[in-house]
């Protein structure tokens, strides 16, 4: 049991230091691929005040412009 307790602690530790990357207009573009509202305000909260809104807009923008439209 403290194995996987651990192992969960690892791993998300890890998704947050990646969340937390330089590379904010692409963060923001994998938000928009899935189809998620902005988390800009979840990632400033856990990253301080490292963000680049204005890139995470963008690349949301972009990523939800990847999404596939639904056939008329």
């Amino acid at each position: 049991m403290k194995t996987a307790l651990m192992a969960l602690c690892l791993m998300a530790a890890g998704c947050a230091s990646v969340d937390c990357g330089p590379d904010w207009y692409g963060i923001g573009q994998r938000d928009g691929r899935i189809g998620a509202d902005s988390q800009i305000e979840n990632y400033a909260a856990r990253c301080g005040a490292d963000v680049d809104r204005g890139r995470y807009a963008e690349g949301l923008e972009s990523g939800r412009a990847m999404r596939p439209r639904p056939p008329v």
